[in-house]
């Protein structure tokens, strides 16, 4: 992780709190990482180009319920991920939770909406999205319900690089890990490389394999959800960790 985008991380996230409208509002789900990055770019003097040996991601999450004026949406928890490579090189990543359901329309649509701000700072624009539609944002979830007959919830990890396949060092780590931890789904080896994650397998699961991934030197975008029809799971040998060229 680049200094400076761990300064710009700290600092986001630190402004937010300052602020007491927003300060019940925000959580942050990695306390101990934060800590660590707020002291190591509070007493760095170094270039801004210094590279800092952190592997997990900063996590936070939102809570509507805190906000004032969105009342509609005092149910919706959002989690947000931000990449080690936020701000500079991409968006962070949205997981939207409403009444305890996964509410995945909510999060692609604001996932979405973020494209276009790669480089800036995301918290004030989610913030602004949720303000923007706060009446309306939870009819996007709809088409992503998890009740639609014959779909199931999955999970997808993107490797915008190279996955060789299992003769080379890293994605054969990567297989090991899998099937160490009993994960369901399979690998398309190419560029960009996928994993899908089916049942049982949970969206946790997928999380900690994005986590592992890292540490094997293979980071994956982030966690998408999506729902796929389950009547061809198994032929596609997605029961398992089926590999596909």
């Amino acid at each position: 992780m680049d200094l400076s985008d761990a300064r710009r991380q700290v600092t986001e996230i630190n402004a937010f709190q300052a602020q007491s409208k927003y300060a019940h509002a925000i959580e942050i789900t990695t306390p101990a990482l934060f800590n660590r990055l707020e002291k190591s770019v509070g007493g760095s003097t170094s270039s801004s180009n210094q590279h800092l040996p952190v592997k997990k991601c900063l996590s936070l999450k939102i809570k509507c319920r805190e906000l004032d004026d969105l009342d509609e949406l005092s149910g919706l928890i959002l989690e947000i991920e931000f990449p080690l490579d936020y701000p500079s090189g991409s968006t962070c990543q949205i997981h939207a939770i409403n009444n305890g359901a996964n509410a995945a329309g909510v999060g692609t649509k604001i996932t979405t909406y973020l494209e276009s701000f790669v480089g800036c700072e995301c918290l004030e624009l989610v913030l602004d999205w949720l303000s923007d539609n706060n009446s309306t944002c939870l009819q996007c979830n709809n088409d992503a319900s998890s009740d639609t007959p014959g779909m199931v919830e999955c999970y997808i990890l993107r490797y915008n690089h190279l996955l060789a396949g299992p003769e080379h060092k890293k994605e054969k780590a990567m297989v090991d890990t899998a099937k160490k931890s009993k994960l369901q789904g399979g690998l398309l080896w190419g560029t960009p490389g996928i994993v899908v994650v089916v049942p049982p397998s949970t969206e946790e699961d997928a999380k900690e394999y994005a986590v592992d991934s890292r540490e094997i030197g293979k980071r994956p975008d982030g966690v998408e959800s999506m729902h796929l029809p389950e009547s061809g799971m198994e032929e596609a040998g997605l029961g398992g960790v089926g590999q596909q060229k």
